[in-house]
């Protein structure tokens, strides 16, 4: 099970998005190294696939890289799959910051929904910067789903 954060001591968001795309392919997005490098980005960075290490079991790992665009400096990140419910549900647990991802998805009419829970702890320094990242990057999933390269 994943760590949970007290709850008077947590901040944190949910984001809801309609994606056209079924299930097994939005849930591949975050499991998936050709996927994840599309979209698991900050801007004026890239996360090479060919740098990531992907465990994508409960209790298994992403290690992966950020490289600058601009000078080639590398930022090393990863997380723990805390749990897996393929492919409706994945929780994806971070150290530092201390932050727990969890993504569910369900059928729609036209797609699926994804719901994107977002809470760490102490909350986010500046949570309005933290949703707007994690809006940024689902755009990307959209786009890649778009493309046909998730």
């Amino acid at each position: 099970m994943p760590e949970k954060p007290a709850p008077h001591a947590s901040g944190g968001f949910t984001v809801h998005r309609r994606l056209h795309a079924t299930a097994e392919r939005v849930f591949a997005a975050f499991v998936e190294p050709s996927k994840l490098e599309q979209w698991f980005v900050v801007p004026g960075y890239h996360t090479p696939a060919e740098r990531m290490r992907v465990d994508a079991r409960p209790r298994g790992r992403l290690d992966a890289v950020m490289i600058s665009d601009a000078d080639g400096s590398e930022i090393p990140f990863g997380f723990e799959y805390a749990e897996m419910g393929p492919p409706r549900r994945v929780v994806l647990q971070f150290q530092k910051p201390r932050e727990l991802v969890t993504v569910t998805l369900s059928d729609a009419s036209d797609g699926v929904d994804l719901t994107y829970e977002f809470v760490s702890w102490p909350g986010p320094a500046d949570q309005d910067a933290s949703r707007r990242g994690v809006e940024d990057m689902l755009d990307l999933i959209a786009a890649g789903i778009e493309r046909g390269t998730i």
